[in-house]
């Protein structure tokens, strides 16, 4: 006689990544990054019902990409990660590194019995391509994002200091920011970046479905035609 059991229903999780620019202009706030990660984290980890959705990996770029989180549910998280400050800002290599890892974590979360919804990638910036030539980053960019490409990450981008609006909203398949002059100084919208994407995870944790944000305080909204599911 044979018996079947019910297969358990797989957890859902939302891979989760902040890219954080941290070139040599982003140095005077090196240490307001990181102390404004440690709260989001720490805010996270409280609420059992986000950190368990949320698996959360940082990258940080200049003139190459680190990983400076690997992907890991927050709960599990043994030691805050730290970034530092320093060269230039090349995209070309980012967008290529989150290719690579994107695919790397979704297997290796399928692999521990979770199902992965479509990832989300948070990328804030201060400044030009250093790419040469400077749109060398557009084919890196467009393979990251291709609907050929099953992973197809959302982005959702902010821009302040000399970032440029075009490459801000280039970046972005879901919604684009870029900071007002004169509104904000650099400090004030890297925490503003930063606050609302804890409060747009925190929504999206809550509905199980993305939730887009509207506005940021001292942004300007660059477009609200971008979203595709």
């Amino acid at each position: 006689m044979t018996t079947q059991s019910a297969e358990a229903p797989r957890a859902q999780a939302l891979p989760t990544y902040f890219v954080l620019d941290v070139s040599g202009s982003m140095r005077p706030y090196e240490k307001l990054l990181n102390q404004t990660l440690a709260q989001i984290i720490n805010t996270l980890y409280t609420s059992p019902r986000i950190s368990e959705f949320v698996h959360l990996s940082i990258f940080t770029f200049a003139n190459r990409p680190r990983l400076v989180l690997k992907m890991t549910e927050i709960t599990k998280l043994a030691q805050m990660p730290v970034v530092e400050c320093r060269g230039s800002t090349y995209f070309t290599p980012l967008f290529e590194a989150l290719r690579d890892r994107i695919e790397f974590d979704l297997a290796q979360l399928v692999s521990d019995g979770i199902r992965p919804l479509r990832p989300l990638i948070f990328l804030l910036t201060d400044g030009a391509p250093a790419d040469q030539p400077p749109d060398r980053w557009i084919e890196a960019f467009d393979a990251l994002t291709s609907r050929a490409w099953r992973p197809h990450p959302h982005v959702i981008t902010y821009g302040f200091g000399e970032a440029p609006e075009r490459l801000v909203k280039r970046m972005a398949t879901v919604q684009a920011f870029i900071a007002e002059p004169g509104m904000v100084t650099d400090a004030q919208a890297i925490t503003a970046a930063l606050d609302n994407m804890l409060n747009s995870l925190v929504a999206t944790a809550k509905a199980r479905t993305l939730q887009v944000p509207d506005q940021v305080a001292g942004f300007r909204t660059l477009s609200s035609d971008l979203y595709e599911s």
